[in-house]
């Protein structure tokens, strides 16, 4: 059962998040995936066989040689140099698709939060008249801009802070808390 932080992990890496390679980088399988997408984006018109992955192993930190010896099986990848593939395939490969994520779809206007909400921060705490709550949360796109700023740069628990201090602002209360272990949010 997710909390506030979790839940706006998952519908915010549902949104925003492109196609990522599942496997580790230390199986077979993960570090081919990795090695072919760095060599298909270093591909150059022309290329003679294994300039990609010339390029590829050179903007990754390694050894051409080495690289084709991992590729051929011949050598295993030492921690350090997959730490070097993991970084190059991040921000050669994820961190553009990300921001191109960001760019194609837009930041909500709106939320739809199921949740046991406490809307103020009087002694009283005044929760929803049902516990467990659906509502839509409209005029969010500045809060959701903070969110994902938070989300992008401090991960989930800090997104989960400004999501509730920007719903605060939005509708003018002392605070708004989106409380338990069974948040669900969506974007529509």
């Amino acid at each position: 059962m997710p909390d506030l932080s979790e839940a706006l992990d998952d519908a915010l890496t549902a949104r925003y998040r492109p196609h990522e390679i599942k496997s580790p980088a230390d199986t077979r399988r993960g570090l081919l995936a990795r090695m072919n997408q760095l060599e298909k984006l270093h591909t150059r018109p022309g290329d003679r066989p294994g300039a990609a992955g010339r390029r590829a192993a050179q903007s990754a930190g390694i050894y051409p040689d080495t690289w084709t010896k991992w590729r051929n099986q011949k050598r295993q990848p030492s921690t350090a140099s997959l730490r070097r593939l993991e970084a190059a395939y991040t921000r050669q490969i994820t961190l553009p698709g990300f921001r191109r994520a960001l760019r194609r779809k837009k930041i909500p206007k709106s939320v739809t939060v199921t949740a046991t909400i406490r809307w103020t921060d009087s002694p009283r705490k005044m929760y929803n008249a049902n516990p467990q709550r659906t509502t839509t949360l409209t005029g969010m796109r500045p809060a959701m801009i903070l969110t994902i700023r938070a989300w992008t740069t401090a991960g989930p628990e800090a997104a989960a802070q400004a999501f509730e201090r920007g719903a605060a602002d939005v509708y003018k209360a002392n605070e708004i808390a989106f409380e338990g272990d069974d948040v669900a949010i969506e974007f529509p």
